[in-house]
């Protein structure tokens, strides 16, 4: 079962981790850098509460212009090997922003997104 929990260290995931028994998780964060506090807040709650943390994904990465295909960082430079780096974990993927992504997620047809990065993410929760 997956549980996708609010950003953060709040009641919500807190209640999640004493209440279901957690086999890991992934940290999601964004290019932002003000996100690398939240990061660190998931990452250390987990530790204690021997919770092991498979990964980190970061959404929202980039765009990628499907002319001329030049990577455009919209939020900001990405910060996500830092942040692997210093809480020791392995970064899985680095989510784009795709509108075609969107628009299957509004149609409820999200299983026919056919993209790489998510083979990454699936091979970090099957270990």
């Amino acid at each position: 079962m997956f549980v996708d929990m609010p950003p953060g260290t709040g009641d919500v995931p807190l209640t999640v981790f004493q209440s279901l028994p957690v086999d890991g998780i992934i940290v999601v964060t964004s290019p932002q850098e003000l996100v690398g506090m939240i990061v660190g807040k998931a990452v250390k709650m987990a530790e204690m509460l021997n919770i092991p943390v498979l990964g980190i994904v970061e959404n929202m990465s980039y765009f990628e212009c499907p002319t001329c295909h030049d990577k455009h960082f919209i939020f900001g430079d990405s910060h996500i090997k830092e942040m692997a780096a210093q809480y020791h974990i392995q970064t899985v993927a680095r989510i784009p922003m795709l509108p075609e992504m969107a628009a299957s997620c509004d149609r409820g047809d999200v299983e026919s997104i056919d993209a790489d990065w998510l083979n990454d993410i699936m091979t970090a929760i099957e270990k």
